[in-house]
């Protein structure tokens, strides 16, 4: 991970809970499942260096080039398995615990690794219901010989365009909450992605599903982990 970011200032190195980073507590996660060569941190960064080796997990140093706004996860992903595993004998698959979803629980990490370890999937990811959000109620705005006109997102023929449906009859919703993504080393060789294929969802609640990205949302998670853990 980066030292630096736009949204919350040096968000990873933030207190969580107790004295406790977001680094620190995702590592702490991962010390839960994983065994310890098998914890990477890729970053640029001293302080989460430090950070990192001082809870049992190795880092790895990001070059520079990969530690820009426009770097991908997946660019940092490839620098990794080049390193540490070039021959592709080690590693068979790939699980990515972001830190600023935090509020992922030991056993959402294992349902993760029991079904990719079932062959059945070539990627897992975690997701909550949109309860209030539905993409047959979703528009964008075009321009049309000087008039607005609202398009629905969704052509006519797709299965989730069910405009006149009540909210009981249609088909749940689901968005990535970031908390985990696993994939198969043969996918992200083949495609270059963290998810797709045959995809498995991991189902967190809303409330754990807090990606933090500003002041606010850091209370929030606080809050959550004040009352729950």
């Amino acid at each position: 991970m980066r030292g630096g970011s736009k949204g919350l200032l040096r968000k990873n190195a933030l207190e969580i809970k107790e004295g406790i980073s977001l680094l620190e507590w995702t590592i702490k996660q991962a010390n839960k499942v994983f065994q310890y060569d098998d914890i990477i941190v890729s970053t640029e960064d001293l302080e989460l260096s430090n950070i990192a080796r001082n809870v049992g997990a190795r880092v790895l140093d990001r070059p520079t080039e990969l530690a820009q706004d426009e770097t991908t996860t997946a660019a940092v992903v490839e620098n990794v398995l080049q390193h540490l595993d070039p021959e592709e004998k080690i590693y068979d698959a790939i699980c990515i615990l972001q830190v600023t979803s935090a509020l992922r629980r030991k056993e959402d990490i294992l349902k993760s690794i029991k079904m990719i370890s079932s062959r059945k999937y070539d990627s897992i990811i975690s997701c909550f219901e949109l309860m209030n959000i539905h993409p047959a109620k979703q528009y964008t705005i075009n321009e049309i010989q000087g008039l607005l006109i609202a398009e629905s997102i969704l052509p006519e023929s797709h299965p989730l365009q069910q405009q006149h449906a009540n909210r009981h009859q249609r088909a749940k919703v689901y968005q990535r909450n970031g908390a985990i993504f696993l994939v198969t080393r043969k996918h992200f060789i083949k495609t270059g992605h963290l998810w797709g294929g045959c995809i498995g969802i991991i189902k967190m609640p809303f409330e754990r599903s807090i990606d933090i990205d500003t002041e606010d949302e850091l209370k929030k998670a606080r809050f959550f982990l004040e009352q729950n853990n």
